[in-house]
């Protein structure tokens, strides 16, 4: 793994310089990005950086038995390195993501695009799987310090696939991303609902320091459909704009054709709205995930969840928002974890590390989360200062726990 990617890192460098270059620092922010590119233009090396450094204060439930835990603590959240460019010519592009996060070295993104027609694009690698298009947005352009926790559960998460669009990140008033995926979670943060309930384990094979295990090859399909209104900018859910009415109608469907059991989804589904109006935006999502429950010949619905978020700018400087996500659990989901627990402890023969991994497995039936935040641009995306606080209540069994976030970030970006 290491070998290769030093190979693609000099392969990608060594592009644009076949032919004589000059150096230009293209000012799209007030510090960047920077660029190298080829005499005729056609070849070119884009650096990009975005960094977040965190400040947060957490208070964890963590159940009747057990002490409140409280922790203030500052963090370097993110420190993303990007190579981005052309090879050639115009059409044919690539991206190069990295996470330099400390004690971190991880591949987020590799992928070449070609464009044969604006309507007709082809892009190949491992990136983002086209499921939503709330999570297709960059985390840079977010409202709010971070992700919902439906994405955890839900995703879309980064696999290597292939997929043909006519604009992956900002399509045109109909968009399309048909893909095929290697189904395999190339991270191990977001859609990973199902090993979640079920108390299994998950890897991050690409941390390219310490890489975990990958899983096997098994075709997901995806198909995502967009209706933008009026010229709507869906790379960011923020009405930077200030215009009159545009809004965005969309529908994402994943489909795996051979799911890793107690992991893997065989069915998802999302529908998405978004509305940007005079500086207000509103965004609502729905997310349903199948699983062959106890019978493999049927997919029935296994977790359901809800996403209603809001925020308006009231002026280039200053915006305001608020949060609301559900993620609920099926009886038939959580009854089947609870049982495979009981039974895979007691053929461990109550093995210490077999209860400490499956004890809570199924125990979940509901999180709740509201969060409110307050964002000040310095320089739009790329200097911009972020603060929310955060509920985030849990459902079990036999308990409720009610957990706090105050989170405060810095990002720079360029």
């Amino acid at each position: 793994m290491k070998n290769r990617f030093s190979h693609l890192l000099i392969f990608l460098i060594a592009l644009p310089i076949s032919h004589p270059v000059q150096v230009t620092a293209k000012v799209n922010s007030s510090i960047g990005p920077f660029e190298i590119f080829s005499a005729d233009s056609a070849s070119s090396i884009r650096l990009q950086f975005a960094g977040q450094l965190r400040l947060i204060y957490d208070s964890r439930d963590n159940g009747p038995d057990a002490a409140r835990t409280e922790k203030l603590s500052m963090q370097a959240r993110r420190i993303r390195l990007t190579l981005a460019g052309t090879v050639y010519n115009a059409n044919l592009s690539y991206r190069l993501h990295l996470s330099t996060a400390p004690k971190s070295l991880e591949l987020m993104d590799f992928y070449f695009d070609y464009k044969f027609r604006p309507y007709l694009q082809f892009r190949f690698g491992q990136y983002k799987t086209p499921f939503t298009r709330y999570r297709i947005q960059s985390f840079q352009r977010l409202a709010f310090v971070d992700w919902a926790v439906v994405t955890k559960y839900f995703g879309a998460e980064r696999q290597m696939g292939f997929a043909f669009h006519n604009g992956y990140e900002q399509p045109p008033k109909y968009g399309y991303i048909v893909g095929v995926f290697s189904g395999a979670n190339a991270r191990a943060s977001h859609a990973i609902g199902l090993s979640d309930v079920y108390g299994e384990k998950v890897f991050n094979p690409s941390d390219l320091a310490n890489p975990g295990t990958t899983d096997k090859f098994h075709p997901e399909l995806f198909f995502h459909i967009t209706y933008n209104a009026n010229n709507i900018k869906i790379n960011s859910s923020s009405d930077e704009a200030k215009t009159g009415l545009r809004y965005s109608l969309g529908m994402s469907s994943a489909w795996d054709l051979f799911p890793t059991e107690y992991h893997d989804f065989s069915l998802r589904f999302a529908p998405e709205l978004l509305v940007k109006y005079r500086g207000l935006s509103f965004l609502a999502a729905g997310y349903v995930g199948y699983s062959k429950i106890g019978d493999p010949a049927k997919n029935k619905p296994a977790m359901t969840g809800g996403l209603f978020q809001t925020a308006y700018r009231i002026n280039s400087r200053f915006e305001i928002s608020a949060r609301y996500a559900i993620v609920g659990f099926k009886d038939r989901l959580t009854d089947d974890a609870r049982e495979r627990a009981m039974q895979l402890i007691a053929d461990s023969g109550n093995d210490p590390d077999v209860i400490e991994q499956y004890e809570n497995a199924g125990q979940i039936l509901q999180e709740q989360e509201l969060t409110t935040g307050f964002n000040i641009y310095i320089s739009g995306h790329s200097l911009k200062w972020q603060n929310d606080i955060g509920w985030l209540k849990h459902f079990f069994i036999d308990e409720n726990r009610d957990d706090y976030q105050i989170r405060s970030q810095f990002q720079v970006s360029f």
